[in-house]
């Protein structure tokens, strides 16, 4: 059974991601001061008494788009409306009816939706004075404000009696974030992914500014697909906005199963993409490098292979990830992504039973052995999982301070080879034994 949804639409700067980061409980889309900032449509969980739904955040509908991006804007709305359940139109009091209010409104009575109206930033008695000139549009008003919540449980108690319960063991589906530098093509992977126009594509660098929410089916199997805003250098960043769309980006990579680290198969790896594979390092998260733009590579002059080891020199921290060339544009290999990301997945599950471990310590012991701690021989007694998603193990050692990250590495080299762990970070935890000996 598909879950519910409620779609928050208005024009710019009436509050609707305030609203929406109320429903979902948590701030998930940007706000700022500035009409515009909402540009695709952002999604998010949310519950009221019994019933579980989903909230979608929509950019700011314009009357009479001048521009190419209003347009685009416009119909992600649409889309938006076309999927919604409940569509909740949300005015604003402090500017009045507005001709774009009406215009909106007769749009939506052409789908034979239920709408709810509501009129933001009413706070207090002297505020809800401005609501007479609403009440020209010959329409039901629920008065709000979404800052301080006025008028929200009524608002919710209304839209959620007309929702289905949704079973609370609907599975979740795996979360894959796309990331990379602006205009490497993760819009454009999006929309390949999902086969129709889902994000709004242009040759404007840092064209999304939050992270966005859709569900992707491949043979009968589902995926949440989140593509993240375009990290900038921090010198580029100085606006609220994008600032607070990186700190989105970070949250994304630390809430996903498997990263897509897009890169510009064209240009190779540059210092920000490198940053960028380090968030998703350091979050642990499974991982897969994607050289996008494939087909614009001159295959006489260079090989897979020699790009393949100049990705790898570049970023070595994490040469366990799997890459795949793909043309996000002609949607080359791109289904591929499916089964790399549920091979990870079952990496990233794995436990290996502490008998196996200890067999394949003593192989690598018999390699070759710590290096000597103040003149005196570094054992490790044994070696068990602790953990999985991502995997972790545990080494217990007569000396901590002698088991030095150099050894690790090759210890977990050495871990690879015998059992892939192929796109998972793996961590190893070292535990001094009491007795020494």
């Amino acid at each position: 059974m598909a879950m519910p949804v409620i779609a928050i639409v208005g024009r710019p700067n009436v509050g609707k991601s305030t609203l929406f980061n109320r429903m979902v409980k948590e701030r998930r889309a940007v706000i700022e001061d500035i009409p515009g900032i909402t540009r695709d449509r952002l999604y998010g969980k949310a519950q009221w008494d019994d019933k579980t739904f989903l909230v979608i955040d929509t950019g700011g509908f314009q009357q009479e788009p001048n521009e190419d991006i209003a347009k685009q804007v416009n119909k992600q709305v649409i889309a938006a409306v076309e999927e919604a359940d409940i569509i909740l139109l949300l005015m604003d009091s402090e500017s009045g009816v507005l001709p774009s209010d009406a215009g909106l409104i007769e749009k939506l009575r052409k789908y034979g939706k239920r709408v709810f109206f509501a009129v933001n930033k009413i706070d207090g008695p002297r505020k809800e004075k401005t609501l007479y000139d609403f009440y020209s549009l010959g329409i039901d008003l629920f008065p709000l404000s979404a800052l301080s919540g006025n008028g929200y449980e009524e608002l919710m108690d209304s839209m959620a009696a007309l929702l289905p319960e949704v079973p609370a063991e609907m599975s979740e589906y795996t979360r894959i974030a796309i990331v990379g530098r602006p205009n490497v093509g993760k819009s454009t992977l999006v929309n390949s992914l999902l086969g129709k126009e889902r994000m709004i594509v242009s040759p404007v660098p840092g064209t999304t500014r939050d992270a966005v929410d859709s569900v992707c089916s491949y043979y009968g199997k589902k995926y949440t697909i989140v593509d993240t805003a375009g990290i900038r250098r921090k010198g580029r960043m100085s606006k609220t906005a994008e600032r607070y769309s990186f700190m989105r980006t970070v949250k994304n990579i630390e809430d996903c199963d498997v990263a897509l680290i897009v890169l510009d198969a064209t240009e190779g790896v540059v210092e920000l993409d490198q940053k960028i594979a380090g968030l998703v390092f350091h979050a642990k998260r499974g991982t897969i490098i994607l050289l996008n733009k494939w087909d614009l590579v001159d295959k006489d002059t260079v090989s897979i292979k020699a790009i393949e080891g100049q990705v790898y020199q570049k970023l070595w921290f994490m040469r366990y990830a799997p890459i795949l060339t793909i043309s996000a544009l002609s949607k080359q290999r791109v289904t591929k992504l499916f089964r790399l990301v549920d091979d990870i997945i079952e990496e990233g599950a794995k436990r290996i039973g502490t008998h196996e471990l200890n067999e394949f310590l003593g192989n690598v012991l018999a390699m070759q052995e710590p290096p000597l701690y103040k003149g005196r021989r570094v054992k490790i007694y044994y070696i068990t999982q602790i953990r999985t998603a991502p995997p972790g193990f545990a080494i217990f050692t007569n000396y901590k301070e002698g088991i030095k990250e150099q050894y690790i590495k090759f210890l977990e080299g050495r871990l690879r080879e015998r059992f892939s762990f192929k796109g998972v970070h793996v961590e190893f935890y070292v535990r001094q034994k009491k007795s020494r000996g």
